[in-house]
């Protein structure tokens, strides 16, 4: 479904959810037009629109008479009613992820599991996101307890699913009837189910809305508002992006608005990417020199901070939460680490849309589904059974909703409602934009590829010559993929 227009709604209810094109994803926003009530048949005016995240919704939709009316939201695969959790067998087993901030709030979950099925039992093994990148696939592989996991979408999914380790869950009821079906999209492979996306991510900057309103500062929509925005905050003493270029996996977050824009439609960035991660291109090619100049520019221009090469995951978010800086390009998911270093941020915080353009933008934004939960295709048949619980678990509105409110992240589970997190209701305005489904995660070739690719990138905002570096990171991407 396309989203034809989008106008300033005032709220009618918490919570609103938009088909957005080209990320196919149904998400929640808060937005709604008190003289436009939904009514089952009813005309409406905005398509992709919807009443909530529940099975109970509208949505705004086309019909074949091409007239905009209030229709049944169908949300899961089925239009039945969500399940319960399926009841596990006694036993133990380990629950791997990259989340060390949700660990508290996924330990109650587990607590409230726990005490349901006694004698059950699920042990929370936790690595960095580096970490896990690197070093998750070897340590699951060869451990059979670690029954349940997470993977991220693109090159992550794909290495599990090549080395046998997905167990295929697509006959399993909560995954037809407990999760929004277009967010299964990036655990899908040939039409069966292999993982849960259960986070609904928005690759955007967050913004400090406390400290634009007190500066006078308007939230730039073009490339050259953004450059000029860069200009004048670091004049007022403020570091204006707080982006973290010595944590490759954080820093690397704002290529998806560099790429979101840098081709005329979908089809030919597609193209672009697939040639670079499969050597039938290099990064000295055209389009990719211009988004390095960009980087450049936005260096040139002070939007960085001083030593941007050495500045970590660990100071930008402080920084940020700290009012030094205006603004931490990363997403959604960094709302709790910065609430966590100064609860006074909560409600403070709004998304913005980096936009590398003057002209109009095909794409305003970029949503991903990933913190994909999956079963351990090599653990005991007891072991898969207590993982497939777990995630039923998991997938249930209530359990889905604590997750939510208590990590200020969006999910991709039905009914689940976000009115008690401030930060989720004020960054969900997003939602209404046309968004792209982050093109990072279309680089498969992480090690080869993408790592470097990103290297490149962050050297270059630390001052290396732009084509010497693109020319010598080429040269290593061609070793790579071809040893």
């Amino acid at each position: 479904m396309k989203t034809k227009g989008h106008k300033a709604f005032a709220s009618l209810r918490a919570g609103v959810v938009a088909t957005v094109a080209a990320a196919l994803v149904i998400t929640p926003l808060a937005v709604a037009n008190s003289a436009e009530a939904p009514t089952f048949g009813k005309r409406c005016t905005t398509e992709g629109v919807s009443t909530g995240q529940t099975t109970a919704s509208l949505i705004c939709t086309e019909g074949s008479n091409g007239r905009l009316t209030w229709q049944r939201v169908r949300l899961g695969s089925t239009n039945a009613r969500p399940v319960a959790t399926s009841t596990p067998p006694k036993g133990t087993i380990e629950f791997h992820h990259w989340r060390p901030e949700d660990r508290a709030v996924l330990q109650g979950i587990i607590d409230k599991y726990e005490s349901r099925y006694p004698g059950t039992k699920i042990n929370q093994v936790i690595m960095t996101s580096v970490d896990y990148t690197n070093l998750a696939f070897a340590k699951i592989n060869a451990n059979r307890k670690a029954a349940v996991f997470v993977t991220s979408r693109g090159g992550q999914f794909n290495q599990f699913f090549a080395g046998g380790l997905l167990a295929d869950l697509s006959n399993q009821r909560f995954m037809r009837q407990n999760v929004i079906a277009s967010a299964l999209t990036p655990g899908t492979v040939g039409g069966k189910v292999y993982g849960l996306p259960y986070q609904s991510l928005f690759n955007n900057p967050l913004y400090n809305a406390e400290l634009f309103a007190k500066q006078g500062w308007k939230v730039p929509t073009t490339w050259s508002q953004t450059l000029a925005f860069c200009r004048t905050a670091k004049a007022a003493g403020f570091i204006p992006f707080a982006w973290p270029g010595a944590t490759r996996g954080n820093a690397g977050q704002i290529i998806n608005s560099f790429l979101m824009n840098s081709a005329p439609d979908l089809a030919t960035l597609e193209a672009r990417i697939l040639a670079v991660d499969t050597g039938r291109a290099d990064l000295t090619a055209p389009w990719f020199v211009e988004i390095a100049n960009k980087y450049k520019a936005m260096a040139d221009n002070g939007c960085f901070p001083a030593n941007p090469t050495g500045y970590n995951d660990t100071v930008a978010p402080a920084d940020f939460a700290a009012g030094k800086a205006a603004i931490y390009p990363t997403g959604t998911f960094g709302m709790s680490t910065v609430t966590r270093l100064n609860p006074s941020m909560s409600g403070k915080m709004k998304m913005m849309s980096l936009i590398t353009t003057d002209s109009r933008p095909l794409y305003q934004g970029i949503t991903n589904n990933t913190f994909i939960l999956s079963v351990n295709a090599k653990a005991s048949a007891t072991d898969q059974r207590i993982a497939a619980s777990f995630i039923s678990f998991l997938a249930q509105a209530e359990n889905a909703q604590a997750y939510a409110v208590g990590t200020s992240q969006h999910v991709s589970i039905i009914n689940v409602d976000y009115a008690a997190n401030v930060d989720l209701l004020n960054t969900s305005d997003i939602m209404g934009k046309k968004l792209l489904l982050a093109p990072r995660f279309l680089f498969n070739n992480v090690n080869n590829v993408r790592n470097p690719m990103e290297d490149a990138l962050i050297a270059i905002t630390g001052g290396a010559d732009v084509m010497k570096t693109l020319t010598d990171t080429s040269r290593t991407i061609k070793q790579g993929l071809s040893s």
